[in-house]
């Protein structure tokens, strides 16, 4: 292994540098580190500024705590302001004791759904938490208090599964995703290595020329040229502030109905010129499972 990526590993921990047969090895290292069974998969992979970190599950925390006897008590329960505190207390066998505090916010962010977006987009507003989210909220203080005394006693620095949500910018990582990352790595080392050798990158080109016969590929969208009519047409503004138009339209040569979206201005331009029994080419590409409107090309009125 290169010394200069395990200082980034040792000094850094950063995991991100090193290829997954050797992330094994450190992830098995760590685990036998602090007598912990590996194939019970206790650490997860999380990206955190930049980095490639492990954070603990609760496999690992519960195994550190039947392997080094620690006996947790809870000495507090009390809100400050909208955050609800959990202090537990932890002791070992040996006699070495130690507090941990796990706190949970009271309050939330309004989100509504935005059928533009497909997704749920906050408003701004911030309301307390319903009766079922104010209980999980406060066993999830326990929780997060039990598992924080448990790693500060166990000599393990590292975060815990129930604070990653809390912190802006952490990211699981699985396991399939960093092959993947890895493999995207490689592909981009390839496609430098060829372009800082243009002689095979001009012979690769003039192979791939003679196959075609000289002539350029070209590849049109899989509506073009295709004809629709407007069967109904309503507006809306999504809880973002965008405003579209949702157009029902049949494509004439195969009766075929579906429904499109325009979102800018250009494209809500040319909704509003198409009068009834007009005709029309439509371009659109696909996002987030909606058909969005590229471009309209009026053709004329219907027979």
């Amino acid at each position: 292994m290169d010394l200069s990526i395990m200082e980034k590993v040792v000094v850094q921990g950063d995991l991100s540098s090193l290829k997954p047969e050797e992330r094994l090895i450190y992830y098995t290292k760590v685990c036998e580190s602090v007598g912990l069974n590996p194939l019970t998969k206790p650490f997860d992979y999380l990206k955190l500024d930049g980095k490639l970190v492990l954070y603990a599950k609760r496999d690992a925390t519960d195994q550190l705590r039947k392997i080094h006897k620690i006996s947790i008590t809870i000495t507090s329960r009390e809100r400050i302001g909208d955050v609800y505190c959990v202090t537990a207390r932890g002791t070992t066998q040996d006699g070495r004791a130690d507090e941990s505090i796990g706190a949970v916010s009271l309050m939330k962010e309004e989100k509504i759904w935005d059928e533009m977006r497909r997704c749920k987009v906050p408003t701004g507003n911030i309301l307390p938490l319903t009766a079922d989210e104010l209980a999980n909220a406060i066993m999830k203080a326990e929780t997060k208090a039990k598992r924080r005394v448990t790693l500060s006693l166990s000599g393990l620095g590292m975060m815990d599964e129930s604070e990653i949500e809390t912190i802006e910018g952490a990211e699981r990582i699985e396991v399939g995703e960093l092959a993947q990352s890895n493999n995207q790595v490689q592909k981009k080392s390839s496609s430098d290595s060829a372009a800082s050798n243009p002689d095979s990158k001009t012979t690769e080109n003039k192979g791939k020329k003679n196959n075609s016969g000289g002539k350029p590929s070209s590849s049109n969208p899989k509506n073009s040229g295709e004809v629709y009519k407007m069967l109904d047409m309503a507006t809306g503004t999504s809880p973002g502030g965008v405003t579209f138009a949702k157009l029902k339209v049949v494509n004439v040569g195969t009766g075929e109905e579906s429904i499109v979206l325009a979102n800018t201005a250009e494209t809500l331009d040319q909704v509003n010129a198409i009068s009834n029994n007009m005709q029309f080419k439509l371009d659109f590409e696909m996002s987030n499972g909606f058909k969005i409107v590229k471009s309209i090309q009026l053709v004329g009125e219907a027979a």
